[in-house]
Order: structure tokens, then sequence, then C-alpha cells
């Protein structure tokens, strides 16, 4: 059974999950085996690469990616613990079109509720979610279709905390919010030192190196030398992101910072596919996999 601190977004049977129940999880906070999950992101209804011109509420080759990517996921064998979406659920932003706003995350419900019953979803809020520079209006949207913008849980004896990273991009207007989060996330970390800890966020800290310039697609650089320190020293091994629609990988320390491809609308050579992550004894592994190539079956 699933240990959350917060209540978690998860979608199961065509509804947004309230309690906190999900038996399909490996044995809470005990690791017994091997066991994988599948991460995907910036699948975005509603952005197309390049450029074009569209009717507005057309966003048909994004849910036809998002449909493939549920029918493989679900004929995955044996099947994922869960599946993450690491921001970016959407194109449209919350304090723009209102109506397309809506239309595209009520889209979204309906693809990925047909996930099968023992997958569950995890929602990575993205800057696209709230808003580049996000109010307490956005927030408060955001929450209210897809529950808690930040939380953590426990799969098979690991630790896995979920963040809003736009807290850390632009907090100008909403800086009681983005503290708040910075608490728990420090608490988390205190009580939790030393365990095993995987953190899912959408900007990522750094895409190559821990020295790389701003930029639109990473952090400030004061700010990560500050997180990933501390990232690292609690004993987290992995950060996985997304919004940088192309794959990329850097490390800090021990950490690793694993951006993955967009399911929507890649911008780079990557094609649109999906990430499985193996969770073993002492170790991690993940290879990205356009979604023609998604195996039939995982071996862990």
């Amino acid at each position: 059974m699933i240990k959350s601190n917060k209540e978690t977004i998860v979608w199961k049977k065509h509804k947004i999950g309230k309690e906190i129940g999900y038996d399909q999880f490996k044995n809470n906070e005990l690791w017994t085996e091997n066991f994988y999950f599948v991460i995907a992101a910036d699948s975005q209804f509603g952005y197309t690469w390049p450029y074009k011109e569209r009717d507005p509420k057309d966003w048909k080759i994004e849910t036809d990616r998002a449909i493939c990517a549920v029918d493989k996921i679900n004929n995955l064998n044996p099947r994922p613990q869960f599946v993450v979406i690491c921001g970016d659920l959407v194109n449209e932003m919350p304090e723009n079109d209102t109506e397309l706003n809506e239309l595209q995350i009520n889209e979204f419900k309906q693809i990925f509720s047909k996930l099968h019953s023992s997958i569950s979803l995890i929602c990575v809020c993205g800057n696209h979610d709230v808003g580049n520079t996000p109010t307490e209006n956005s927030i408060y949207k955001y929450r209210f279709n897809f529950g808690p913008d930040y939380f953590s849980f426990w799969c098979g004896g690991v630790l896995f905390l979920v963040i809003n990273s736009q807290y850390y991009k632009d907090s100008s207007k909403i800086e009681e919010l983005a503290y708040e989060q910075d608490q728990w996330l420090t608490e988390e970390l205190n009580k939790h030192k030393g365990q095993r800890i995987i953190v899912f966020q959408h900007i990522p800290w750094i895409l190559n190196n821990i020295d790389e310039n701003n930029g639109y697609f990473n952090i400030e650089k004061n700010l990560r030398f500050k997180m990933l320190e501390k990232f690292n020293s609690h004993g987290v091994s992995h950060v996985f992101s997304g919004h940088y629609h192309k794959n990329s990988t850097g490390f800090y320390k021990n950490l690793e910072i694993v951006t993955t491809c967009a399911l929507g609308a890649p911008m780079g050579e990557d094609p649109s596919g999906l990430r499985i992550v193996k969770m073993y004894g002492n170790n991690v592994t993940h290879i990205y996999y356009s979604l023609e190539q998604i195996p039939s079956s995982v071996i862990i």
C-alpha cells in the first residue's frame, strides 16, 4: 500500500483518486524486489514544433501520441508500478484562454484515465500548467484539477518526492507558497536522510553540467548549486525532469539529473517516446524508447 504525506495525484477508474490506498504499489517503505516505472514529459496538448498554423482546438497530433503511449504502457508485461508525466500536461496556460485550457485538461484526463487500473498516474506541475509567473489563482486551479503540486510517496522501499519547479524559476507572485514547499522539502529530506530518494520535477536544474549558463531550460546558477548540494548530501540519487523537449543527462557529484524528451512535440533529434526506469536493490537504470520501439515485455 502506498504511503503519502499529501493527497497523491493518481487517477484510477476514470476519476482523480483522493483516497490513499493503492495496493498495486510495492509494500510501502519496505524493499521486497526489483520494480520499474515509466516517465513521460510534456504531453502538452496544443503545442506543435516546428510551428505551423492550425485550428486552436486541433491538437490531434499530440493526443494521438498520448493515446499510443497509454496503449503501449497498458500492454507492457509486467505492468509498471506507476507512470509519471514530468510537467506541461497541457499547453494553454491557465490565465490565458480559459476555454482552451479547460478543453485540454479534460482531454488529458480522458486519455490518461485509460491506463490500466493497476497503474497509477503521477502528475508533475509544469510552467504551462501554472504559468511562467505563477499566481495564487493559477496554483489553486492546478490543485483543483490535479491535486497537490508537491508531495511524496513510497514505492518498494524508495521515497519519491514530487516538486513544483516553477517555485524555483519565478516565485515573484507566490513567495509564501514557494517558502511552504521549500520548508516541506527540507523536512522530508532531513527526516529520510540516507534512504533511497528520487525527485520528479518539470524544469531541470541543469541540462549537462553544473556550470552551464542560465537559460530558459534550466534553473539559475546560485540556486542550482544550493539545491543540488542539498539533494546530494541527503542521498537523492536521481532527479527526473522534462521541459527541454529533448533528452539530456548531467551529473552533480553522486546525483544524476535526467531530462526526458517530449511525448507531445519533440524539438530535437529524439522522437516522441517514453523512459523506462528500473529499480534494483543497489542500482537504477533507465532507457528512452521511441513510441514505435517500446518493448512489449520488461525484464527486471
